[in-house]
């Protein structure tokens, strides 16, 4: 036991270095939500865009960049949101939407969809319904954004998404999770991290890091009702025998499952349909694998650990068993964390934050166990030139595919 808990203990701290620190932001960005700079040009021929988070709650930017017909980037835009958290599109309603723990509020953005680095604020940014809001989440219609409060008031809140007047707080969607927390939320273990929309929309899900392997979190999910409406009822899913503290959540396509990272020990994947196909998998090596992600092109489960590495994972449709197809470690100490996949001319690339050194990372995917770096971005010297400091973590990660 006391080496489960000095492991622990480390798996902690190497999290909160990748999010814990703070970032200086300073220029035009502070103050109420509006685009605060250009950085770049825009880069020619362009597919779509990357978007990501300074996570400063004093001036916080969502920085926009181009992605090329090669898959690298070109940071574009800063915009202010007042600050920090989470950012998820919507291209359906071409809308991206951010929460600020700082403030409280959740900011709402359309995106022009054959410019999609350039955004415009739609309406005021609207209370969380809770305190330090962590996570955001669009449907799939793109019509309704939930929130995932993590504070001393934590839980959920809905919102409707109105093209020209932002946020509308929905009814009867407010819940509250009882987790015993602080304001600002005290972390990571004992927080909720991630919300998320089932494929179908029909559940909102919640991941809880429990306190410790031995005290774990959940799965969870509240039933979404016709006009949109919350169940009553939380339904809390434990972890399969093994796991420890439930971190990200990425659905398996054409199944009611979900693989979830875990820090504690690499990965579950959870079976929501009852065929007792759920597993906890330990990653030999890991170090914090806190981030997931998945490349439709390939069919990989891309697992982030915040000490750098890279594991792929190939899981069958049929079984929901599980493969370690690949372990990339020459990342170390580069601090990855949120990543999120786009497709580019017919192959995968895998866009990832790397926060112990304030780059944007690009791996190419072109086949099952074949991840490839493309292009280290410095974030810090693209936005030196104007006035815009980025120092020690940055969060978030979103893609968007051009129209």
């Amino acid at each position: 036991m006391k080496h489960a808990t000095s492991l622990l203990l480390s798996i902690l701290a190497i999290i909160d270095l990748a999010l814990g620190n703070g970032i200086s932001v300073s220029g035009k960005v502070h103050g109420k939500p509006t685009p605060a700079v250009q950085v770049n040009s825009a880069s020619g021929t362009t597919i779509g865009s990357v978007y990501w988070m300074t996570n400063e709650d004093s001036g916080n930017c969502i920085l926009a960049a181009d992605v090329g017909s090669d898959g690298q980037v070109n940071l574009r835009e800063a915009y202010a949101t007042g600050g920090m958290g989470s950012v998820a599109v919507s291209n359906v309603t071409n809308m991206l939407v951010a929460v600020n723990p700082g403030s409280g509020t959740v900011s709402l953005f359309s995106i022009n969809p054959s410019d999609p680095s350039n955004l415009t604020l739609i309406g005021d940014p609207a209370g969380s319904g809770g305190q330090w809001p962590t996570s955001v989440t669009f449907n799939k219609a793109g019509d309704i954004v939930c929130a995932l409060n993590g504070g001393e008031v934590n839980g959920v809140s809905c919102f409707s998404v109105h093209q020209t007047s932002g946020l509308t707080p929905l009814a009867d969607t407010t819940r509250y999770l009882g987790i015993n927390q602080t304001t600002p939320a005290a972390g990571p273990t004992n927080t909720v991290s991630q919300i998320l929309f089932s494929s179908d929309s029909s559940k909102l899900l919640v991941a809880y890091s429990g306190t410790t392997p031995t005290a774990p979190g959940y799965l969870g999910y509240y039933d979404i009702g016709v006009n949109g409406s919350l169940s009553k009822n939380f339904s809390a899913i434990a972890p399969p025998s093994g796991g420890g503290l439930p971190f990200s959540i990425t659905p398996v396509p054409g199944q009611e499952a979900y693989v979830v990272a875990d820090p504690a020990l690499g990965f579950e994947v959870f079976d929501l349909t009852g065929a007792n196909r759920s597993s906890a998998v330990a990653i030999s090596g890991q170090g914090a694998t806190c981030w997931s992600t998945y490349s439709p092109s390939t069919g990989s489960y891309l697992l982030i650990d915040a000490q750098g590495r890279i594991f792929e994972i190939a899981i069958d449709a049929a079984t929901l068993q599980s493969t370690i197809i690949g372990n990339y470690t020459q990342f170390l100490g580069d601090g990855l964390i949120d990543s999120d996949v786009m497709s580019v001319n017919g192959t995968d690339y895998m866009y990832t934050l790397a926060a112990g050194i304030n780059s944007l990372e690009v791996f190419a995917l072109p086949a099952p166990g074949r991840l490839q770096s493309v292009q280290q971005f410095n974030v810090s010297t693209a936005v030196e030139s104007v006035g815009i400091t980025v120092s020690s973590s940055m969060q978030g990660m979103v893609a968007y595919a051009k129209q």
